[in-house]
């Protein structure tokens, strides 16, 4: 929402109606609600642009006043003579009873000398640079904070001091984050910025932010709330016109690189448990030759090779009758990757069947061999359904680590 519409105001209304808008919108809401965030963020934000917008004109009025100064020059000449000679001509007249602190005006004097002596020894660079390190510290700060909505909401619509190529780059992640199924209710706190760590050079400038995170962006069904962290950030900048803006953000530093968030055990439980099911389908899809009683293994070329399978026993006369006794797996063989978009895992297992192959006349034809070797299997994470799906399997002469259990 447009800061001056969270306000309720108009960008024509006074400082002193901003003022009054705030304390009001702010004695609605209790401490540290959301609500209250919101406005005292769309107050930051007019303060700085009115702030900006205040120095622009300065620099107008600034010009126009040494105009006015150059055309007023000739007419003071002509003032300050006249003055010279009322002076003259009075100067036998008795002068009026005065009281001063000797030294007083000498002091008072070598003061304005000295400021001017300052104010002299600054260039226009100087001051410009001066002006550059201030706006560059307000941008950071209103950049992290219009940030903490952009990760909440998941969506760029409120960053106002960065282009659009970062806007555009910025909002390209935001979307995998969305697909993956992630979410952001953690809050941002911008520590303060030496000028030692903004560095300007010309029209391009770098400032080092350091941001402490309440929590991060994480997959609640995969996760915990993450703990708190801090990251330091270097944000890239280039002055377009009158106004920083920033283009880039790397970051330098990460108090929770390295720590990780561990995977729930809910969702190893769910890895295993449809491993599970899919045995049991499969013993259902052979004791019918059907490959529709498989939902949890759905790609085309494993279901083609089943029931081609199914088709050559059909042609023999030949069909299985046995049950599903359990499945074997190795819990250290559960890898669980997030890349955002792609939820995926590997779990390897063995299927434990007990049954025989009978003729029509339900006469014995073969005993099952019941050569029960492990799989490895790859599952895929399908966030709508809230369901693992197998994608692929690879058979295995072994588990890879000796450490297996009964499901």
């Amino acid at each position: 929402m447009d800061p001056y519409e969270r306000l309720g105001i108009s960008r024509t209304s006074s400082n002193k109606e901003l003022d009054k808008a705030y304390e009001e919108k702010l004695m609605a809401y209790p401490e540290e609600s959301e609500e209250r965030t919101e406005i005292e963020r769309a107050y930051v934000v007019i303060k700085y642009e009115r702030k900006q917008k205040q120095k622009r004109n300065k620099r107008g009025v600034g010009i126009v006043s040494l105009l006015l100064i150059a055309g007023i020059t000739g007419g003071a000449y002509y003032y300050w003579g006249m003055e010279e000679d009322v002076v003259a001509k009075k100067s036998n007249e008795p002068k009026s009873n005065a009281t001063f602190v000797i030294g007083e005006e000498e002091a008072k004097e070598d003061e304005k000398k000295e400021s001017t002596s300052k104010e002299k020894g600054k260039t226009k660079e100087d001051m410009n640079l001066e002006e550059s390190y201030e706006q560059i510290s307000d941008i950071s700060e209103i950049f992290f904070r219009e940030l903490e909505d952009a990760l909440t909401d998941r969506t760029v619509k409120g960053l106002s001091v960065s282009t659009s190529t970062y806007n555009q780059g910025f909002q390209k992640s935001l979307n995998d984050l969305i697909n993956g199924g992630y979410i952001f209710d953690g809050e941002l706190t911008i520590n303060d910025i030496p000028q030692s760590d903004i560095v300007i050079k010309g029209d391009q400038a770098t400032v080092k932010v350091t941001v402490d995170y309440s929590s991060r962006s994480y997959q609640p069904y995969f996760h915990e709330r993450p703990d708190p962290s801090t990251i330091v950030w270097q944000l890239d900048l280039t002055k377009s016109e009158q106004d920083w803006l920033v283009t880039n953000r790397t970051s330098l530093s990460d108090s929770a690189k390295g720590r990780g968030m561990e995977v729930r055990q809910s969702v190893k439980d769910d890895i295993i448990s449809t491993i599970n099911d899919h045995a049991s389908e499969w013993k259902s899809a052979y004791e019918s030759m059907d490959t529709s009683y498989f939902t949890l293994y759905r790609e085309p070329d494993y279901l083609a090779r089943q029931q081609s399978y199914y088709n050559s026993l059909e042609k023999r006369g030949v069909y299985w009758e046995g049950y599903f006794d359990s499945i074997e797996y190795s819990p250290s063989s559960i890898k669980i990757s997030e890349n955002a978009t792609d939820l995926s895992a590997t779990i390897e297992a063995i299927s434990y069947y007990v049954g025989d192959y009978y003729d029509e006349d339900d006469s014995l034809v073969e005993e099952d061999p019941g050569d029960n070797v492990p799989f490895r299997y790859h599952l895929k994470y399908d966030l709508n359904q809230e369901q693992w799906f197998i994608k692929s399997t690879e058979q295995l002469s072994s588990f890879s680590v000796n450490d297996a259990e009964r499901y």
